[in-house]
């Protein structure tokens, strides 16, 4: 079930390449990594080519540098097609002039605010070879002058990349109203099928997707995005601790209607749909499962849960399945975000 819901660059035949340029006498924007981001999801990406598999379909590419005054520069965005199978190549050029924007788009791309940028430079080579050519002469004329080295240049540090104020990721406002197609959490004793469960000092962010007919909780810097799974009526989203890509850490939920009368007999059906094949799943009631592994052929942390409720009461209408891996050391972050689902949809 690992490889079912995928993330727009992930798990796919087609891929969006993105080679990123700056003009070589602004040699200190290689100081900076470029901010890319794939249908507003961040991307490690570097100066260079950048290879990022996605789904078939339109794709909107955004890059921009974090840098000193201003503190941001070279916006750009596009939006890219990428047909089964093709590698769309996507070329961004960082702006010649700090204020002006990049461009992005099929290669070649060029810089902007080139012209301008070589006057800007060109007349102070022209004004140095003038007081060159003065120092010249006076040197001729002049045995006295001393031999002088150069002080050392040392590039000022760069300043570390703020996410935005209206970050995704950022916690809504107590007192905002959530949109009327959005859930809302439900203010229930907390449930535990395995692990801790969040705590009030622990750093939150809810996810409420539309429709949905229930919202759970996340650590602060998790996001979520559309998904695909091989599942009849099934809708599912593929989540990542985006402040630590590398993290190792992922889950997957999808949710899905549970045909009447949704007894034991279609419950188990649905739930061998969700385990992998061969799981050998425990019980937790008679409405939840689950598969915990300690420890995989990779060495993470996995666990799976297949749970049938009802957003009011009385017999189940709608199957929630969650599987997720881990680095062990931190599989609690997991946890809890497993005992929030089944919270939440009791």
């Amino acid at each position: 079930m690992y490889g079912q819901p995928q993330p727009p660059w992930g798990g796919g035949t087609s891929a969006i390449a993105v080679t990123a340029k700056y003009w070589w006498v602004s040699f200190l924007l290689g100081l900076f990594k470029p901010i890319l981001s794939v249908d507003g999801h961040p991307v490690q990406a570097s100066w260079g080519r950048t290879v990022v598999p996605v789904q078939p379909g339109t794709h909107h590419v955004h890059m921009h540098i974090p840098y000193l005054l201003p503190s941001r520069i070279g916006n750009a965005e596009t939006m890219v097609p990428v047909y089964e199978g093709q590698t769309a190549e996507v070329e961004y050029r960082a702006p010649a002039i700090a204020w002006l924007d990049g461009a992005i788009g099929p290669p070649p791309q060029k810089h902007r605010g080139m012209p301008a940028a070589i006057v800007l430079v060109l007349l102070p080579l022209l004004l140095l070879l003038c007081v060159c050519g003065g120092l010249g002469i006076a040197a001729l004329t002049d045995d006295s002058a001393d031999d002088r080295t150069a002080q050392p240049f040392r590039p000022a540090e760069p300043t570390p990349f703020e996410r935005p104020t209206s970050d995704p990721l950022s916690e809504p406002s107590a007192t905002e109203p959530a949109p009327a197609n959005k859930p809302t959490l439900r203010a229930v004793p907390a449930r535990t099928l395995v692990g801790p469960v969040f705590s009030a000092s622990d750093k939150t962010y809810t996810m409420d997707f539309p429709e949905w007919p229930f919202a759970f909780r996340t650590p602060g810097s998790w996001g979520c995005l559309r998904g695909d799974v091989d599942l009849p009526e099934a809708k599912a989203y593929v989540c990542i601790d985006e402040g630590n890509p590398r993290s190792g850490q992922r889950f997957q939920i999808m949710l899905r209607p549970c045909p009447a009368p949704c007894g034991s007999a279609e419950q188990k059906k649905l739930s061998t749909e969700w385990f992998d094949k061969g799981a050998k799943a425990k019980t937790f009631d008679r409405r939840t499962s689950y598969v915990e592994t300690p420890k995989d052929a990779k060495g993470r942390y996995l666990l799976d849960m297949s749970h049938f409720f009802a957003p009011t009461g009385g017999v189940p209408t709608w199957q929630v399945g969650i599987g997720a891996f881990t680095p062990p050391g931190t599989k609690g972050d997991i946890q809890k975000i497993f005992n929030d689902v089944l919270t939440q949809t009791w």
